[in-house]
């Protein structure tokens, strides 16, 4: 991710907020997760979540009827498609890898051109990821704390 700026804080801090950091670090040492981590169904049963109809049948979440997000760093199956990077280079592209899912993350972040030193720019990204600014104070607040 040349030229972004992006920097390991700032994928920690979201890797903090979206599964405390894979469940507190239960990941094999070639980044594959012990257990999957599945987000909720997004069928709109639960408050404050849009209606996700499936883009991947159920490919990645194991639902062929609506999206849900995974692994780590919480991926709808649409936006891993467009940005899935093989991290760990054993020529796997795995959501529920930890690295593949970091460095995804940094792609994800990094699309556009964006300059992610720049607080502005980096706010904009972060929104990206979940659409709220309180979402974006606790990234930060975790990336500082790094």
């Amino acid at each position: 991710l040349p030229g972004c700026g992006i920097s390991w804080q700032l994928i920690a801090g979201i890797g903090r907020v979206e599964s405390t950091h894979a469940n507190n670090g239960k990941v094999g040492d070639n980044g594959e997760l012990l257990a999957p981590i599945l987000g909720p169904v997004l069928d709109g049963s639960l408050a404050g979540n849009n209606v996700i109809h499936d883009t991947d049948g159920g490919q990645l979440d194991g639902d062929p009827n609506f999206d849900r997000a995974v692994g780590p760093m919480q991926f709808l199956p649409e936006t891993w498609k467009r940005y899935a990077a093989d991290g760990n280079g054993d020529g796997v592209i795995d959501p529920q890898n930890l690295f593949d899912a970091a460095l995804t993350t940094g792609r994800y972040l990094c699309d556009g051109g964006l300059d992610l030193r720049d607080p502005e720019q980096q706010v904009a990204a972060v929104l990206r990821y979940n659409n709220s600014m309180e979402y974006v104070s606790d990234v930060r607040g975790w990336a500082a704390g790094y």
